[in-house]
């Protein structure tokens, strides 16, 4: 068999829902025939058959106390079902968005996605994004491709709260007509100056992020690679968390120092 004919015949078994509860509920603890078709609402034959063929499979096994138990193939097999859901979730939203310049070891673990809110609509977004700036108490780190207005005094009050902040732009960004004589009595340059914050620059960014110590924030590109400031991730759970960690430390690394000169 080759690797399409093992998955297949996996995503066979897998495919009922009667037998993923099963599954699920397995997972917290081993239970009689009767028992699960009590919890499920359904007969013990029903359940009894599911068993079998998820026995067969290897996911249960039935212990010698008449009842069954997930087994470690189950658990891993159940394990990849944040990430089936979270794009179950989303299908119509991956229609029209991009992750394929997502790292595969980030794309593998999208499941961490699996609870994190859906904000829509740009309004909603960029408040969600002000939030994250200014609930922050000990850094705050952005991968970005733009500069959204009326985010800078929000973020550079945080920043001299001796919040730390570390900062990946794009290359080519364009600020906006003004900006920059706004950063500048907002004393941005300054801080820049004092280390109270770090640039780094990277060609291309498609995907933006944003976080402080507790929640974070995650905007996709759409179909042309654009990000969409329509819609945003938002989510606090320490594996979503950690996710967005570890994806802006990887990108920290290989971004190069902010080669752009400004007014000082």
């Amino acid at each position: 068999m080759d690797r399409f004919e093992i998955v297949s015949s996996n995503f066979l078994e897998l495919a009922s829902e009667q037998r993923l509860r099963i599954l699920s509920n397995l997972n917290i603890r081993s239970h009689r025939v009767s028992q699960m078709a009590k919890k499920l609402n359904v007969t013990s034959q029903e359940i009894h058959r599911n068993l079998e063929r998820l026995s067969n499979s290897g996911f249960v096994k039935k212990g010698t106390d008449e009842h069954f138990h997930i087994t470690t193939v189950g658990q891993l097999m159940l394990s990849q079902m944040p990430l089936m859901l979270f794009v179950s979730t989303n299908q119509k939203y991956f229609l029209s968005h991009d992750i394929g310049r997502l790292p595969v070891k980030f794309t593998r673990r999208l499941g961490v996605l699996e609870n994190c809110e859906h904000i829509k609509g740009v309004t909603l977004v960029l408040d969600t994004w002000k939030k994250i700036y200014k609930n922050s108490k000990e850094y705050i780190c952005d991968i970005v491709n733009e500069s959204p207005p009326g985010m800078d005094a929000t973020l550079l009050k945080r920043i001299k709260n001796d919040v730390k902040y570390r900062h990946i732009l794009r290359k080519d960004l364009k600020e906006h007509e003004g900006r920059e004589d706004d950063l500048k009595k907002l004393g941005y340059y300054d801080l820049i100056k004092k280390n109270k914050i770090e640039r780094k620059e990277i060609s291309d960014i498609g995907t933006i992020l944003i976080l402080n110590e507790k929640e974070a924030g995650i905007i996709f590109p759409t179909s042309d690679g654009e990000p969409d400031l329509r819609h945003l991730f938002y989510g606090k759970t320490s594996m979503f968390h950690e996710w967005c960690v570890d994806y802006f430390e990887h990108y920290w690394k290989k971004a190069k120092k902010v080669s752009r000169h400004h007014s000082t």
